[in-house]
């Protein structure tokens, strides 16, 4: 008995033993050194200095002027960040802080305190678009300036009309009328007339957002110039501006008030505007494809123009009427 015990005292031993050797001879596992993850770099920052120099030159950008109204109620529009919306109009003749034209002193109005330039924020980049870390993001949006958020906008136009409406009542009292009621496209009868194209819709299909500076006609239409007007467009496109014989707004057209535009002709509008009578030229939004020449050149103009028909053509001369029969003695 005692030796059956002490046989498999022996095994157990020796198989240990084996176990403990064969361990020994195993391979140890490399050890694996933490591999470095490396920072993916940041992409780089978009160029929008052609945006910079625009907005510089336009006036969205530094449009501190002490007769366009620097105060906390013009601000609404020239510089939303500035604006006060307990603003009030004052009583005339100091309606506003602004300096008129015939103003030798800055008038401070009590409802609407003048804005110091140096504190004058303006129409910036973050007036329309997220900036982020200094860089402004891509896409569109308006900068509410009574809760300092943004808001979200469906296209350009409805960003536009923020501050361009035609009505008092917009979501922040605004009373600015500089929109003209497009109805749709500027171009009233497009019709297809001009092929299959699109046309313009919003408001940045014509204006570029940061200087305002507008398309000109020629940017999207070819004209033949030997028969564009009944082959007359070779001698008039250097007098008279497309829009003002392709108007239909009922816009005055005459020389440009400014005499340096050597009397070229466009469509104007006379208003009264800081106490005094004003003609400026305007851009008509009202576009349409037909011409009526004798809208200027009808009987009696003022500028003495020659006479012509609707299509532009001389007009047949009215006949005399035929003498009355004399009364037989």
């Amino acid at each position: 008995m005692r030796t059956l015990k002490t046989k498999a005292i022996f095994i157990f031993g020796v198989m240990l033993l084996l176990m403990l050797a064969l361990s020994s001879c195993q391979t140890p596992e490399p050890v694996v050194e933490p591999t470095a993850v490396l920072a993916e770099e940041p992409p780089p920052t978009p160029d929008h200095s052609a945006q910079y120099a625009a907005l510089a030159e336009g006036f969205h950008g530094d449009n501190y002027d002490l007769g366009h109204g620097p105060n906390t109620w013009c601000a609404r529009c020239h510089s939303p960040q500035n604006w006060d919306p307990e603003a009030i109009i004052g009583p005339p003749p100091d309606c506003f802080s602004c300096k008129m034209p015939t103003d030798e002193e800055v008038r401070h109005a009590p409802g609407n305190p003048l804005v110091l330039e140096e504190d004058w924020v303006g129409i910036q980049c973050d007036t329309c678009h997220v900036v982020e870390d200094g860089v402004v993001t891509e896409g569109i949006a308006w900068l509410n300036p009574i809760k300092m958020e943004y808001e979200a906008v469906s296209n350009s136009t409805e960003l536009c009309e923020k501050c361009h409406v035609t009505t008092y009542g917009n979501a922040f009292g605004s009373g600015v009328d500089h929109k003209i009621t497009l109805g749709g496209s500027a171009h009233l009868n497009y019709g297809g007339f001009l092929g299959e194209e699109a046309p313009p819709t919003y408001c940045t299909d014509c204006h570029d957002p940061h200087n305002q500076v507008p398309k000109q006609c020629v940017d999207c239409h070819e004209i033949d110039d030997a028969a564009h007007a009944m082959g007359k467009y070779a001698m008039m496109k250097d007098t008279v501006t497309c829009i003002a014989c392709h108007d239909a707004s009922g816009a005055d057209v005459g020389p440009h008030p400014d005499e340096e535009m050597g009397g070229l002709w466009v469509t104007t509008l006379t208003e009264i505007s800081r106490g005094k009578e004003k003609t400026e030229a305007i851009v008509s939004h009202s576009i349409v494809y037909e011409v009526s020449c004798d809208r200027c050149h009808s009987e009696g103009n003022v500028y003495e123009l020659p006479v012509l028909t609707a299509d532009g053509e001389i007009p047949e001369p009215t006949p005399m009427p035929e003498p009355s029969p004399t009364p037989s003695e």
